[in-house]
């Protein structure tokens, strides 16, 4: 039986939801009609805000990763951001658009032609889950958290996350905010903004313990 479940990285104040039906996907979301297949829900281009940077900067593997970032042709360097653009099959999508898209209850049809730059069909994502994003490291599609077994665990679960992205909207304001009394940015002074970076202490953010959920199959719900 499928589960889920929060993995807690407690020396960088980090956490991410795991469910492991993600390996197994039969999502609307994880549909592909792009050339990179089996790639589940990571059809976002993901934002890498200051506080994933921030934490990045503390280690060497984090500075690897990155350098990883800013060098995937796609990414765009923003004053206080980056953003990693990846793949989109822009003639399929308009291809698909002509064709009249069935109507399966979802609004953005990029998604089905869209991929991460740092996904690996049939493996997931390459980035070291520490340094990932927050919406990367807790999305959990709406079909799985319909069919799960204790809905009132699932909906702390919910609050949990809610809780943790105001803090990260906080967290961002913050430094940048410093780095905006230093005269600082990514794209004035990329080098300059790591390096004052790395000095500031990391913020801890201390997640609660939250009890294991069941995800429950569809033969299993009929039954």
């Amino acid at each position: 039986m499928d589960k889920i479940y929060l993995e807690r990285y407690e020396y960088l104040g980090y956490a991410r939801y795991i469910c492991t039906s993600c390996n197994h996907c039969t999502s609307k979301m994880g549909i592909s009609y792009c050339s990179i297949k089996m790639r589940g829900c990571c059809s976002y281009f993901p934002k890498f805000e200051l506080i994933d940077i921030h934490r990045m900067v503390k280690s060497v593997d984090g500075l690897q990763v990155l350098k990883r970032i800013v060098d995937n042709p796609g990414t765009v360097i923003y004053n206080y951001y980056l953003h990693a653009k990846g793949y989109f099959d822009r003639e399929g999508y308009l291809e698909y658009l002509k064709n009249g898209p069935e109507d399966d209850g979802i609004k953005d049809k990029t998604i089905f032609f869209r991929a991460c730059p740092f996904v690996k069909s049939g493996y997931g994502c390459t980035l070291p889950p520490v340094y990932r994003n927050y919406v990367c490291n807790f999305y959990i599609c709406d079909e799985v958290m319909s069919n799960v077994d204790k809905k009132e665990v699932m909906q702390q679960y919910i609050e949990e996350r809610s809780r943790y992205a105001r803090w990260v909207e906080w967290e961002n304001m913050s430094l940048e905010r410093i780095l905006s009394e230093h005269h600082l940015n990514f794209r004035c002074d990329f080098e300059g903004t790591i390096k004052l970076l790395q000095e500031i202490p990391l913020d801890i953010y201390e997640f609660p313990a939250l009890e294991e959920i069941n995800v429950i199959g569809m033969n299993e719900k009929d039954a």
